[in-house]
């Protein structure tokens, strides 16, 4: 039996176990498996004798904001919570590198080039999820890993042109449906027709005819993973912030139907952006901050 003491820092066998009964449930997530977590909770406390179900529940929350770090979807249902040890980052690390099997699903699922098929998106959230301000904390405390699966899913042409069709669609029939039929007979799929030098996707309008410039981002996962946005789009979105709308589809094409929450106007105020990379080249110096057996060369 697993002994721990509540109120007290949790031990490394306590640490161990809880990640391991985490990637138990991931496992069966990712391959699309029932499973009921409030049910593995109260048999993963029967073990912690000292750990209730409520303090294993946020300890998994924990675990997912470290898998965001690393660039992991996590497990649907266990919002990422941050302020975790380091040591849980090591013990995540370990059961990364045990469990091969998560990374030869992952590799298939999110890079899968097959053609996705038409999604209807059923729900839509009022308003963004907050804890989205806390994950890109949690990516910048996580060291990467092996490969950033959150930056290999946004990069998937298949999933997103599905999710921008299914944008589409949704401006379509929403026209229609107020009577608005010549507007919706100008909807555009922008990023076929003219590229992706515009920073958004779809030409849409609302119901008084004034354009709307919608940038979709899609994902199969969670309400709460953070997205990837370029230059070229926060460009967009600061010179017209009236016109521009980020779209972010989750769950998308899941049996519960696909998630759809809407963001407005500037980027840079409706967004906390976190650089990840920067695009780089030499400085050009001249002769005097060269070093010494440099500035000295002859030009051959």
């Amino acid at each position: 039996m697993i002994m721990g003491e509540t109120g007290k820092p949790w031990t490394d066998a306590e640490v161990s176990a809880t990640v391991a009964k985490y990637f138990d449930m991931w496992f069966m997530d990712l391959q699309g498996r029932h499973l009921v977590k409030a049910a593995i909770y109260r048999e993963l406390s029967a073990r912690l004798t000292s750990r209730n179900v409520k303090s294993i529940e946020q300890k998994m929350s924990n675990i997912s904001a470290v898998l965001v770090g690393l660039g992991y979807p996590h497990l649907r249902g266990l919002s990422p919570r941050a302020n975790y040890q380091r040591s849980l980052v090591e013990s995540v690390l370990g059961e990364l590198t045990r469990r091969k099997s998560i990374d030869e699903i992952l590799e298939t699922v999110l890079t899968e080039s097959a053609p996705i098929g038409p999604v209807d998106i059923l729900r839509e959230t009022v308003a963004p999820p907050e804890v989205i301000t806390d994950l890109l904390h949690c990516r910048a405390m996580a060291r990467t890993f092996k490969r950033d699966y959150l930056a290999l899913e946004a990069a998937n042409r298949a999933l997103g042109l599905a999710g921008e069709l299914a944008v589409v669609k949704r401006e379509q029939s929403f026209l229609h449906s107020i009577g608005r039929r010549k507007l919706a007979d100008r909807v555009e799929h922008v990023a076929q027709t003219k590229g992706d030098g515009l920073g958004y996707d779809v030409l849409s309008f609302d119901p008084t005819g004034r354009e709307k410039w919608i940038e979709v981002k899609t994902t199969k996962y969670a309400i709460d993973v953070p997205f990837f946005v370029t230059r070229g789009e926060v460009r967009a979105s600061r010179a017209s912030p009236e016109l521009y709308h980020l779209y972010r589809l989750y769950g998308f094409g899941s049996p519960k139907g696909t998630g759809l929450y809407r963001l407005e106007g500037d980027l840079k105020k409706s967004c906390n952006l976190d650089a990840l990379s920067f695009a780089a080249a030499p400085k050009t110096r001249s002769a005097s901050e060269l070093p010494a057996e440099e500035a000295v060369l002859p030009n051959v």
